[in-house]
């Protein structure tokens, strides 16, 4: 059991106050307390907000104080520089305010007498050289590089206050939570969690942008990652890049409702940068005058198309050809589709090709990666996902990601009576979020892993460029197979597992479908299906 935290969902008011968190709940005990954002009245001091306060059952209260942006101590008063300039702060006299106030606003409550506390102020985002200030010492700041052992520093701080004996009621922290929680004030909304969680995700997302500085004396490279590494992003950066330097790029992708994502991004654009083309490899094969068929009737081992494709690809009009291809999702490519891009450059020497996927994804079965001089590089860490949902991803993958995600909603596994039920049971798990929980329809997808859901089938097969369009524009439910859904993603998914198609392997659908969900997961299944499901993480752990 981790440690409980109240709120189960904070939002934070700056970056620092995230990281300070997210580094200390892992390493904090079953029974230990971490309030975030409280805001208490006290009688002298008015109000008072407390960044962290930290129970810890075998030693105490700590309230901690977070100073975020660069931090400097200037031989008289500390300063902290951000974008708006710099000011002096007093950290270490806003640390001990709380405190004192927080003190005392338990023991006028309790009957057990005084409460060892201590305070502490952390600098999450620098690192400091000891500038021997008597008023806040060096062993109460916690630095950059210490926050993997804030809870050692916080147990330090306040053991040294052992002048003042713990509690003799082991139950002491259930009391000051019962104290306390009426006072937490964000509770858990989902909108303002949303948007937080959003500019967090975003803020990561466009740091990866350097990359692509890093690559760019590579004619042709392939960057692998897992699901939330920031792929397609960097996908579409690259092309907005070399369209706006003037070269005729095309972006192609396995995915249609992928493909639909690039679309809007690129009418974003000036006309003047906006990318040549935009689509399936499909499209792409029309485009040339021939056909990629329906992927339902070839594999690896048998593919009627290639010799067609590769005519068409070699008779084409130089006006017609590229300079730069962009691919996304490269791990669902058929062999012939490389060589008809290859084909479909305008010079096959310095012709560009920017690649994007997640070999640890086969849905559709193993693909070979193209041949060729290509460079490489991996992405690492999963930038999307909750730290719940990623950290459940990476039991299913064989190179877990770094989960760099906010802290969101524990995953939620609802049990149907039958395979028969499981969708109306995913179903009531909608009304649920939609009606209870106060999720927005357009915030929610209902993914399935084998059968189209009749939601779904009703919308595709009316109009299957409609349906793809809702998933942008309507306010309303989102409905797909896991495989139409790779590579997107919405807040909330609730992921009826109802069967795997015989081909595929359950592990690789579970890796797909669970991490198109970024805050919130809720997995439906028959109690057998369940058990294999949960079954999966046990295996490799």
């Amino acid at each position: 059991m981790p440690a409980t935290s109240h709120p189960a969902n904070p939002i934070f008011r700056s970056p620092g106050e995230r990281a300070v968190y997210e580094a200390l709940l892992p390493q904090l005990g079953d029974d230990d307390v971490i309030f975030a954002n409280l805001e208490i009245a006290d009688p002298v001091e008015g109000d008072v907000e407390i960044d962290l306060a930290v129970l810890l059952k075998d030693h105490g209260l700590v309230v901690v104080e977070v100073k975020g942006a660069h931090i400097t101590h200037n031989g008289l008063d500390w300063i902290q520089s951000g974008p708006s300039g710099s000011h002096v702060i007093n950290p270490a006299g806003q640390a001990k305010r709380n405190m004192y106030a927080l003190r005392d606003f338990i023991e006028r409550k309790w009957s057990l007498g005084k409460i060892r506390c201590a305070w502490a102020v952390a600098f999450p985002h620098c690192d400091i050289t000891d500038p021997h200030d008597p008023g806040l010492p060096i062993g109460k700041i916690v630095q950059k590089s210490q926050l993997q052992f804030t809870l050692s520093q916080l147990k330090n701080v306040v053991n040294a206050e052992r002048d003042i004996a713990l509690p003799s009621y082991q139950g002491w922290v259930d009391i000051v939570v019962k104290n306390l929680l009426p006072t937490v004030v964000h509770k858990t909304n989902p909108e303002a969690i949303l948007g937080n969680n959003y500019e967090f995700i975003r803020s990561l997302t466009h740091e990866r942008d350097v990359l692509i500085d890093q690559l760019s004396e590579n004619l042709r490279y392939y960057v692998k990652g897992p699901a939330g590494s920031g792929k397609t992003w960097l996908a579409f950066e690259q092309a907005k890049r070399w369209s706006a330097a003037g070269k005729k790029v095309a972006i192609v992708s396995y995915n249609r409702g992928l493909t639909s994502y690039m679309h809007i991004k690129n009418n974003e654009l000036p006309y003047e940068s906006k990318v040549s083309f935009v689509g399936t490899f499909h499209d792409f094969a029309t485009y040339i005058g021939s056909t990629a068929g329906s992927p339902l009737n070839y594999d690896v081992e048998q593919d009627p198309y290639r010799e067609d494709l590769l005519a068409k690809a070699t008779a084409l009009d130089a006006a017609k050809k590229f300079d730069a291809f962009v691919i996304d999702e490269a791990q669902d490519f058929m062999p012939s589709w490389w060589q008809t891009l290859e084909l479909s450059l305008a010079d096959s020497a310095t012709g560009q090709m920017a690649l994007f996927g997640d070999d640890q994804q086969q849905v559709f079965g193993d693909r070979p990666a193209p041949t060729g001089n290509y460079a490489h590089f991996r992405l690492n860490e999963n930038l999307r996902n909750s730290q719940q949902i990623a950290k459940a991803v990476a039991l299913l993958i064989d190179r877990p990601a770094i989960a760099k995600g906010p802290h969101s909603f524990e995953i939620e596994y609802v049990l149907a009576d039958s395979e028969e039920d499981v969708f109306n049971v995913a179903d009531d798990q909608v009304e649920r979020l939609v009606d209870v929980e106060n999720w927005g329809p357009r915030e929610i997808a209902l993914l399935t892993t084998q059968h189209r859901h009749p939601e779904h089938a009703n919308r595709a097969d009316k109009d299957r460029n409609d349906h793809w369009r809702s998933l942008w524009e309507d306010d309303e439910v989102f409905y797909c197979t896991v495989g139409g859904f790779k590579g997107l993603e919405r807040p909330v998914v609730v992921l009826a597992v109802d069967n795997f198609h015989n081909e595929v392997d359950p592990q690789d659908v579970l890796y797909v479908g669970m991490s198109r969900a970024r805050d919130k997961l809720v997995i439906v299944a028959t109690a057998q299906v369940m058990d294999m499901v949960k079954g999966l993480g046990r295996q490799e752990q």
